[in-house]
């Protein structure tokens, strides 16, 4: 079984700022990311629960569902940690590759097959689009938005709605398709070696 312990950039995570990792977290970002996907996300939900987040947070003077809902703060939460794991793997060596993996559980259908061949292309475009700090001040304000607690201000702070929404729907692809690729590969150890075709 391969070393699951990160080989760290120390000049990107020295600096980075966490909200919920831990330094468990940090230092083995694979049993974070297990965790996550098996115990507390699912990733049609995840991923129906982020949308609603931002497409609230871009609404003015509209519904676009039944009522502000309890539950945005606990999918601000879960956005933020997805966005802090995937930065530490980003800054890291390890292997994201899929290998030999053909066939994944999940439908992967925002991620594109550049994408789904080698994860880290997203990161490095996701990352490069926003900072670490960029991203958890502009989750924040979705939050805000969402809560309806500042005026229509939002097209003015973040432009780009529809860039917004497809990052997050990719970001919450990423994680479960590194989570599902990782699982793969513990139980089917040949699986290293050439580049998948996504299933």
């Amino acid at each position: 079984m391969e070393n699951n312990q990160a080989s760290l950039n120390p000049n990107s995570l020295n600096q980075a700022r966490f909200r919920y990792l831990e330094p468990s977290a940090i230092e083995d970002p694979f049993s974070f990311v297990n965790a996550f996907c098996e115990q507390e996300a699912e990733l049609y939900y995840l991923k129906r629960d982020v949308l609603d987040l931002v497409k609230t947070a871009y609404s003015y003077r509209e519904e676009f569902f039944a009522g502000t809902s309890r539950s945005y703060a606990y999918s601000q939460i879960q956005l933020v940690k997805t966005v802090e794991i995937l930065y530490v793997l980003q800054c890291t060596t390890l292997d994201l590759n899929p290998g030999n993996v053909r066939r994944y559980k999940n439908k992967y259908s925002c991620l594109s097959r550049e994408e789904m061949k080698e994860p880290r292309v997203f990161l490095n475009d996701f990352f490069a689009f926003h900072s670490l700090d960029e991203w958890h001040e502009l989750i924040d304000e979705l939050l805000i938005h969402a809560y309806k607690e500042w005026d229509e201000g939002l097209f003015d702070n973040i432009p780009e709605p529809f860039k917004v929404m497809a990052y997050f729907e990719k970001l919450t692809e990423a994680i479960f398709l590194v989570h599902e690729i990782q699982r793969l590969k513990e139980s089917y150890p040949k699986a290293s070696g050439e580049v998948a075709e996504p299933g």
